[in-house]
């Protein structure tokens, strides 16, 4: 029985949580103990307050099994029905926080014969596994519209398959009213890079010139919206953090957007994901579950890739498993920020090339990289985020590739900090107890009250 007890705040609180059978609730010291002796196997019978606590475990789920953890997403042959074409390097843009200083170096697209082989392998991969469909993303670390031509050819392509093709855009939103029609015409989903209102959005995501992006990504957004297509706006929100719920009011209040995802940043910089100072990361965390109450009172949604409650994986992306990722320079990559030369990963990320006519794979590198990946999420057994965050993002929580992989930052601080946020907000929602079985969809909403058990 895999069982965390995690101390609150308050004298005496402690909360109960089984991840593999999705349950959580709030007891006081002698119910955590009952807890954790019966997860040990070394319960007292006679122990009245065992007694006492018995009919109420049982009416909660306590007392059945861990069911079996789903299948491994990181194991099996590298048979991938996903392909994620980094197109470019280039960018319109100088945000303020680019992780890839889009713009800044020699000039990188990928060529559309080689995005093509790309969706070939994937397309024939899907027929051979009988997927019902294969995928193509557009991605990049810089802007994929400004390889315009590439991106409609490809899409021409993939569209001509015998199996349909479900095609993503991962864009900022700088298109021509041209661009933009053709977009909702012929992709099936955008994931549009955009930080809130007109001040924020203008000072963190520029022209190189210098002029604010808002007008046009914000026509772009009335346009979508004017013809229902399905979009998503990824923010990044930037310390000290506490403009980001209203970031979030506006956005639910000035567009049809159904789904938010928020992503910090510290430390600006170009370049590379800067590090915190203190006190930055609790304030994030307060920051989001405030955004997440904002967000949900409208009926949207809000997520951060740290904190998944509910789900149960061993893998925080799938990426370095089963993605055929393919950078401007025809390189085989397992992490979507791979877009060039000069990334610090790139001594453990680089898998293989991809040519017009051949996929060149090393498996030895892909199998090392697989090993750091694993190495980290077993340093993580003790924490109750396991099996939802399985390690965070490789890129972010392996300091480098000849770091010592049991190294936590302050990144697990902020994902502990927001998985608490959203089993406390469970419990309360349902009177003090969390019960999600594997077969129910879970949706972390806000509500208060909570009560203490035993």
């Amino acid at each position: 029985m895999q069982l965390n007890i995690i101390p609150l705040n308050q004298t005496d609180r402690y909360l109960i949580y089984r991840p593999l059978v999705r349950l959580a609730f709030i007891g006081n010291k002698k119910m955590a103990d009952i807890c954790e002796r019966i997860a040990q196997g070394e319960v007292d019978k006679e122990d009245p307050n065992y007694t006492k606590a018995l009919d109420f475990l049982r009416s909660v789920h306590f007392m059945q099994e861990d069911p079996p953890p789903p299948p491994s997403k990181t194991q099996g042959e590298f048979r991938p029905i996903l392909a994620v074409l980094l197109m470019t390097n280039r960018c319109q843009l100088r945000c303020i926080y680019c992780y890839a200083d889009a713009g800044e170096v020699p000039e990188q697209d990928l060529d559309a014969k080689v995005g093509q082989a790309a969706i070939d392998i994937v397309h024939e991969n899907a027929q051979q596994t009988g997927a019902k469909y294969f995928e193509v993303s557009f991605h990049g670390g810089g802007e994929p519209t400004l390889t315009w031509e590439a991106i409609k050819d490809c899409t021409a392509y993939a569209r001509g398959k015998p199996l349909p093709a479900r095609i993503t855009l991962t864009s900022n939103g700088v298109w021509s009213p041209t661009q933009c029609t053709w977009i909702m015409e012929n992709l099936d989903r955008v994931s549009l890079s955009m930080d809130g209102r007109q001040g924020t959005q203008d000072q963190q995501r520029p022209f190189l010139s210098g002029i604010g992006s808002f007008e046009i990504v914000w026509r772009n957004i009335q346009a979508m919206d004017a013809q229902g297509f399905d979009y998503a706006l990824r923010l990044t929100a930037t310390a000290p953090f506490e403009n980001f719920p209203k970031e979030i009011e506006y956005l639910c209040q000035e567009t049809a957007c159904q789904h938010f995802h928020v992503e910090p940043t510290f430390h600006i910089q170009r370049g590379m994901h800067g590090d915190l100072l203190p006190g930055e990361g609790q304030a994030f965390v307060d920051a989001f579950l405030e955004g997440l109450s904002v967000a949900e009172a409208a009926g949207r949604s809000l997520m951060y890739s740290g904190g998944r409650l509910g789900l149960v994986t061993d893998t925080f992306c799938t990426a370095p498993f089963q993605a055929l990722i393919v950078n401007p320079l025809g390189q085989l990559v397992t992490c979507y920020e791979l877009a060039g030369r000069d990334h610090p990963m790139n001594a453990i990320s680089v898998v293989g090339s991809l040519t017009p006519s051949e996929m060149t794979l090393d498996k030895d590198q892909r199998h090392r990289l697989h090993g750091l990946i694993a190495a980290r999420r077993d340093a993580c057994q003790d924490c109750f985020c396991y099996w939802s965050c399985a390690g965070d993002c490789y890129v972010r929580a392996l300091p480098g590739p000849e770091a010592d992989v049991r190294v936590r930052g302050e990144r697990c601080e902020i994902n502990r900090g927001i998985t608490l946020g959203l089993l406390l907000r469970q419990i309360a929602r349902g009177n003090g107890v969390w019960y999600a079985p594997l077969n129910t969809e879970v949706n972390p909403a806000n509500s208060q009250g909570t009560r203490i058990l035993l």
